[in-house]
């Protein structure tokens, strides 16, 4: 039996794109009305008999998941288990933590995972931008510019963690440019005139299209 096991934060969940259109749940089982161009790609349809753990949570960070999550992890399976990993921007949103802090939080999550198990492969996130590039967000009654430079940091350190067969970095950062804020803004460098549309809603949210997009690089 196969296994698809979700963890991190609300990257992955369905809390707001809706049930079973987070991009963990598109990964597992397609929503083959809404998207039929993913019609029989989905891991439900690949691998039948698959199943889903969803073990992710809105608003959990690095430490939530190394301590909390990691603990509901079944023993070692026999058989392959893909593992999605978004994690990191709720420890930037608090402003507390060094990107250095995240990052060896993330490589013990890594650790563990190949060690319970070793058949496992692992897709790891990287962390979008909701300034779109600026640094700019007006809706964060908190500085942003800290957290902008932390959040450059922490994802050159996650691209160089994804250097091995078995784990895959995976650039959400990159696709997301010019899909968040200032998704309409025609001087920002990243905009998108075929396509300037939002992903993401309540500022650092991904919304329907977000998880699609997530579920698509996935």
């Amino acid at each position: 039996m196969y296994y698809y096991i979700a963890l991190g934060d609300s990257i992955s969940t369905d809390d707001y794109p809706g049930e079973g259109k987070g991009a963990a749940s598109l990964l597992f089982r397609n929503q083959d009305h809404l998207y039929p161009e993913f019609k029989g790609k989905d891991l439900h349809t690949l691998y039948p008999g698959i199943q889903f753990l969803a073990l992710a949570q809105d608003g959990a960070t690095s430490l939530d998941v190394l301590r909390d999550q990691m603990d509901r992890l079944p023993e070692t399976f026999s058989k392959p288990v893909l593992l999605t990993l978004t994690v990191g921007g709720n420890d930037i949103l608090a402003n507390e933590t060094k990107p250095e802090e995240i990052t060896d939080r993330i490589r013990a999550i890594l650790k563990k995972l190949q060690k319970k198990h070793p058949n496992g492969k692992i897709l790891i996130g990287t962390i979008y931008d909701p300034s779109d590039g600026t640094g700019e967000l007006s809706d964060l009654e908190v500085p942003v510019a800290p957290m902008i430079r932390t959040l450059a940091e922490t994802n050159a350190m996650i691209r160089t963690i994804g250097r091995s067969p078995e784990i895959r970095v995976v650039d959400i950062h990159s696709h997301f440019l010019g899909h968040a804020s200032r998704c309409r803004d025609t001087q920002n460098p990243h905009y998108h005139p075929e396509d300037p549309s939002a992903w993401m809603m309540m500022t650092i949210e991904p919304n329907a299209r977000g998880a699609h997009e997530i579920r698509r690089l996935f």
